[in-house]
C-alpha cells in the first residue's frame, strides 16, 4: 500500500508540473505528456518490486543453507499450498465486484436514503 502511496504521490506532481507548464491544457489546447506518466508508473512498479523478488528467490536459499532439504521441502510446499488458497480466493472476490458492479449499472440497486446534491453539501453548515 505505501508502494501504490509513492507512485501516485509522484504521478500527482508530475501532473501538478505539467498543469503549472504546459499552457492550455485544462482548455484542450495543450497537449499532456502522457508518456512521463507512463514513465514514472512503470519505473515505480519496477523498483518496488526489486524486495518481493529478492525475498522469493533468496528466502529458499537460506531456508535450505540454515535448516536443510527436508525443511526446505516443507516449505516449498506450504508456500505452493498458501498460494494456491490465495489464488482461488483472489479469484472468487474478483468475480463477486464484477457480478456486483454489474448489479449495480444495470439499475436493480435503488438507494433507500435520498444522496444529497453537492449544492446541499455545500450550502449545509
Amino acid at each position: 500500500m505505501r508502494a501504490v502511496g509513492r507512485a501516485a504521490f509522484g504521478m500527482i506532481e508530475e501532473v501538478r508540473r505539467q498543469f503549472r507548464e504546459i499552457p492550455g491544457i485544462m482548455e484542450g489546447k495543450g497537449k499532456p505528456d502522457y508518456a512521463r506518466c507512463v514513465f514514472i508508473s512503470t519505473q515505480s512498479a519496477l523498483k518496488e518490486m526489486i524486495a518481493p523478488g529478492l525475498l522469493v528467490l533468496l528466502a529458499p536459499l537460506f531456508f535450505g543453507v540454515l535448516f536443510g532439504v527436508e525443511a526446505l521441502a516443507g516449505m516449498l510446499a506450504g508456500a505452493l499450498g498458501v498460494g494456491v488458497v490465495q489464488a482461488i480466493s483472489c479469484a472468487n472476490s474478483g468475480g463477486a465486484w464484477d457480478n456486483a458492479k454489474k448489479y449495480i449499472e444495470s439499475g436493480h440497486f435503488v438507494e433507500k436514503v435520498p444522496m444529497p446534491t453537492k449544492l446541499q453539501l455545500l450550502v449545509t453548515p
